[in-house]
């Protein structure tokens, strides 16, 4: 099956998202360019703040694009698994994947010693990257079961020495609840996700209710503040946390999304959806009038313009789907279930009164869900547009290899550039009082990691948990 290149562009673009609002400067531009809940100066967190930024979009976008991501594979597993019994080979394989996945949420945070000063603490950071790579290396089909079994150990003794190094030299503390949250949310909502995907893959209706029971649990447990409440409690947050289930409000509705494109990649004849269209020429409007609606409701829900976004999103997004429809027939079953997010996103922000990322509540992930999917439908004409441009080849390049773009900055750019003298450089690139600047020099240091990580997948070098 034919890889499908927009959704690791939009990947790519979420990756960027999340790694750059991480490394702009702090404190000094408007609210919008953060978390709406940890507002300038000072980004203390305050949940009585209700809205949404561009910052708050980013880790949805990348659920969706997860959630997408599991029937693409799913199927591919399942094939793979041919003369074997395939709910036990594909269970298996989702349960091995999630505690990589949940290992590499402690391992990326447990080997970065950047804080600490000095060269040495930098190098060990750079070795505690590279030793990753044995652990979670793709090999090709041709390798050997015992050239894998053999990086993977010694992956593994190298990780553990290096943690044990890191331990006593530089007073690092190994604990559970030293993950990285982000990946660590990601394990369990693609355990969770990839599960209730296989087990209702041929039946949707299976799937609905599911997710139903999900929507009712979540409207009863958010008002009861639970999440918050359980969270605070150490001893049970590392392994325990309500917005693995929130969240799957935003994952299932993507399996959908993702059962819809690996029926149109398994034809035979894989046509692009933009030049599918019985009219290519007249085809702008909708992606115009997408990208439109998206800038409204990022505007709508800054500004707390609720009861109009009601009216705007019926309006708009009945608007695309008609476009859709008639002009890109293929997109008729995303743009409604778009639609419907959207619109129920839209209606439940005014009975929950407000839209929030933390607690999460439905209106975001049903608004974000609507964005996310209007999103890939902009990268399938990005893709279709400019599909050889060295652009799309980082953001796909750097989209398709994850876990290494996620960490890399981090845990490799920065330290080679504490160790080569580069980073004042990089702090001369942002002088004071001039906080636009900054932000150009952080869109640059990430555009520069990713063309790195891009350049790996190019030479088929990835992390695969």
């Amino acid at each position: 099956m034919k890889r499908y290149l927009s959704l690791d562009f939009l990947r790519g673009v979420s990756i960027f998202g999340m790694v750059f609002s991480a490394i702009i400067p702090y404190g000094v531009l408007p609210a919008w360019m953060y978390h709406i809940q940890n507002p300038p100066p000072h980004h203390k967190f305050d949940m009585s703040v209700s809205g949404i930024s561009w910052v708050d979009l980013v880790f949805p976008v990348f659920i969706f694009c997860m959630g997408v991501a599991i029937p693409l594979s799913g199927r591919r597993r399942m094939e793979a698994a041919a003369g074997r019994d395939i709910s036990l080979s594909y269970t298996g394989d989702v349960l091995v994947r999630f505690f990589m996945l949940w290992l590499f949420s402690y391992l990326y945070v447990l080997l970065n010693f950047s804080t600490t000063p000095g060269s040495w603490a930098q190098l060990v950071t750079v070795a505690g990257f590279l030793s990753l790579f044995p652990l979670y290396l793709q090999f090709s089909k041709s390798a050997g079961s015992k050239i894998k079994l053999f990086s993977r150990v010694g992956g593994a003794l190298l990780i553990t020495a290096l943690i044990a190094y890191g331990h006593f030299r530089f007073e690092e503390v190994i604990s559970l609840n030293r993950s990285g949250i982000i990946i660590f949310l990601l394990a369990f909502l693609y355990l969770f996700g990839a599960l209730i995907w296989y087990f209702t893959r041929d039946n949707l209706k299976w799937r609905l209710i599911l997710f139903l029971g999900i929507l009712l649990f979540t409207a009863v447990t958010i008002p009861m503040g639970l999440q918050p409440k359980l969270y605070a409690v150490e001893e049970i947050r590392w392994f325990f946390n309500m917005e693995y289930i929130y969240f799957l409000l935003i994952l299932i509705p993507a399996t959908y999304v993702g059962d819809l494109i690996q029926i149109r990649l398994s034809q035979e004849k894989v046509s692009d959806p933009v030049e599918s269209s019985s009219t290519p020429k007249r085809t702008g409007i909708l992606y115009r009038t997408i990208f439109i609606y998206i800038l409204w409701l990022m505007f709508a829900l800054y500004k707390g313009l609720y009861f109009a976004n009601i009216f705007v999103t019926l309006f708009a997004t009945a608007v695309i789907y008609y476009l859709a429809k008639e002009r890109v027939s293929v997109y008729s079953k995303e743009t409604i279930t778009a639609a419907l997010l959207s619109f129920t996103g839209s209606v439940a922000i005014l009975l929950e009164g407000s839209i929030t990322k933390s607690p999460c509540t439905i209106s975001y992930c049903f608004i974000t869900s609507s964005i996310a999917i209007y999103l890939l439908i902009i990268s399938d004409w990005v893709i279709n547009k400019t599909r050889d441009s060295y652009v799309v080849r980082i953001f796909a390049g750097a989209g398709s290899n994850p876990l290494m773009s996620y960490i890399a900055f981090g845990s490799f750019v920065m330290p080679l550039f504490k160790l080569t003298g580069f980073v004042y450089i990089y702090q001369a690139a942002y002088p004071e009082g001039y906080p636009w600047i900054g932000v150009l020099r952080a869109a640059v240091a990430v555009i520069f990691t990713m063309a790195i990580v891009a350049k790996m997948s190019e030479k088929r070098i990835f992390w695969r948990a």
